[in-house]
């Protein structure tokens, strides 16, 4: 059974708490006396709410500055992407201009060789008919 002990508080108790604490406490509860007392003042659950709000509070804050950090990394992230999309792209364009340009010079040496090809039968047919005239 649990008996609860009231005890006044003097003047010269009450200015001693009141300047440490900051509260004014008119008298001090005692629930339990033995092993592990349990003192509490009238006023003991007022000063579990300002904590409890606190706490909340706190864990509010850190909520917003996580869910803030991940919006920040998903940015980051999204840019990257975007830049690694960009540049592979542009590495594609690249290797397209590449191969247009030596498709373009494999084209102009072939052009260049029939050129040569077609100079040189041209060559033999006049030589042919200039040693045809000449008998």
């Amino acid at each position: 059974m649990s008996h609860e002990v009231r005890i006044k508080l003097t003047d010269e108790q009450k200015a001693k708490i009141k300047e440490s604490t900051g509260k004014d406490m008119p008298e001090i509860r005692v629930g339990s006396l033995g092993g592990n007392p349990a003192v509490s003042t009238p006023d003991a659950s007022s000063s579990v709410k300002p904590a409890r709000a606190m706490r909340a509070a706190r864990a509010a804050k850190a909520f917003r500055a996580t869910r803030a950090a991940k919006a920040f990394r998903a940015t980051r992230a999204a840019k990257a992407f975007k830049a690694t999309k960009a540049a592979k792209a542009f590495k594609a364009t690249k290797a397209a201009k590449a191969f247009k340009a030596t498709k373009a010079a494999k084209a102009f040496k072939a052009t260049k060789a029939a050129k040569a090809f077609k100079a040189t039968r041209a060559a033999r047919a006049m030589r042919a008919a200039r040693a045809a005239r000449s008998v």
